[in-house]
C-alpha cells in the first residue's frame, strides 16, 4: 500500500478523540462517531508517537485490514464492532459466554460505548449489567438509578405552564370581583 492511500477512520470513543504529529504540523480531532479519510503515512506517523499505538487500536477504528496489516497491528473481531453490534449484543443476544468475550477482548472505546448504552436505555439483564459492572468497575445499576432520579428531579422543576381561560366570562354573578368607583376627595379652600 502506498502511503498516500486514503483510509477511512471512525472515532468509536464516546467523547472526542485526537492527536497531533508535531513533524508533520498535523493536528486532529474527532467529535463521537465523527469518520475521516486519513494518509496510510499519517497512519503510520500516528502509530510510532507515545500513545499513537494506543488511540488507533482503543480510540479509533481502521475497517481496512490491509492497513491494519501495513500498521502491525493485530486485532481482535471485537475491534470492528460497531455501535450496532454492540446494541445487539447487549439486548438481543441471550448468550452470556459471547458477551463476556466481547468485554474480554473489545477495545476500551466499545466498552465505553457498551457502558454508555447500557445506562442510556436502561439494559434490563442484570446478568449483563453485573458483567459490565464487575469488567470496568462502572456500577450500571448505580448510574441507572442516578439517571433516573435526575430525569425525576428536572420534570418536578420544569416551569408549570400557566393556564389561561379560554372563555371571559363578563356577566353578572360570575364570581369576578371589581373595585367601586372612587369619588375623588377634595378639600375646597375659600378665597376671600
Amino acid at each position: 500500500m502506498d502511503n498516500n492511500t486514503l483510509i477511512r477512520v471512525k472515532n468509536r470513543n464516546n467523547g472526542s478523540t485526537g492527536y497531533s504529529l508535531p513533524d508533520s504540523h498535523i493536528t486532529r480531532t474527532f467529535a463521537p462517531n465523527q469518520e475521516k479519510d486519513i494518509s496510510l503515512g499519517e497512519l503510520k506517523e500516528l502509530s510510532y508517537i507515545p500513545g499513537g499505538e494506543y488511540i488507533i487500536q482503543n480510540l479509533l477504528i481502521i475497517e481496512n485490514e490491509e492497513a491494519l496489516k501495513e500498521l502491525n497491528l493485530e486485532v481482535e473481531p471485537e475491534y470492528f464492532y460497531s455501535e450496532d453490534k454492540v446494541r445487539e449484543i447487549l439486548f438481543n443476544n441471550d448468550n452470556l459466554d459471547e458477551f463476556l468475550d466481547f468485554l474480554d477482548f473489545a477495545p476500551e472505546g466499545a466498552i465505553e460505548i457498551v457502558k454508555q448504552i447500557a445506562v442510556d436505555e436502561e439494559v434490563p439483564d442484570t446478568r449483563k449489567r453485573k458483567a459490565i459492572s464487575e469488567k470496568t468497575g462502572f456500577n450500571i445499576d448505580a448510574a441507572i438509578n442516578l439517571n433516573q432520579q435526575l430525569n425525576a428531579e428536572a420534570e418536578a422543576e420544569a416551569p408549570q405552564e400557566k393556564k389561561e381561560r379560554r372563555v371571559v366570562k363578563t356577566e353578572k354573578g360570575s364570581g369576578r370581583r371589581t373595585a367601586a368607583p372612587s369619588v375623588p376627595n377634595y378639600k375646597v379652600v375659600d378665597k376671600k
